[in-house]
C-alpha cells in the first residue's frame, strides 16, 4: 500500500487530507461524504484510483474528470468513484491515510 503522494501536479490539498482523516476517524463511515472529498480534491482522486488499480480490482481512470465513471474494471466495465472506494475499502484507505501523516510528520 502506498502513502499518498504529496508532490506533483496532482499534490493532495491539506484541507482535503483533514477533511478525510476526520471522516475515516469514525467508527461509521458516510460513504457518499469520503467520494465527494476524494473527487473534490485531483490528487485524493488519482490517489484512490491508483490503490484501486494497485489492488487489481481497477484499471485505468478515464481521462475526463467531469465523466460520471472514475475508472475502468478488470472486465471493462466502468467503476463510480464510490464503487473504487467500496472495492478499496474503508480500512484500506485508513492505512494509507495514517502512513502519509507518518510521512509527513516525519519530514
Amino acid at each position: 500500500m502506498l502513502p499518498l503522494q504529496i508532490i506533483g501536479p496532482a499534490a493532495v490539498s491539506a484541507e482535503a487530507l483533514l477533511r478525510l482523516e476526520l471522516l475515516l476517524g469514525e467508527r461509521v463511515v458516510d460513504l457518499s461524504a469520503v467520494s465527494d472529498i476524494v473527487t473534490q480534491d485531483g490528487g485524493l482522486k488519482t490517489h484512490v484510483l491508483q490503490l484501486a488499480h494497485d489492488s487489481g480490482r481497477g484499471s485505468d481512470s478515464n481521462s475526463d474528470s467531469d465523466s460520471d465513471s472514475a475508472g475502468a474494471h478488470s472486465d471493462g466495465a466502468d467503476l463510480s468513484m464510490h464503487e473504487c472506494i467500496v472495492e478499496i475499502g474503508i480500512e484500506q484507505l485508513r492505512e494509507s491515510l495514517r502512513q502519509t501523516r507518518f510521512r509527513l510528520r516525519a519530514n
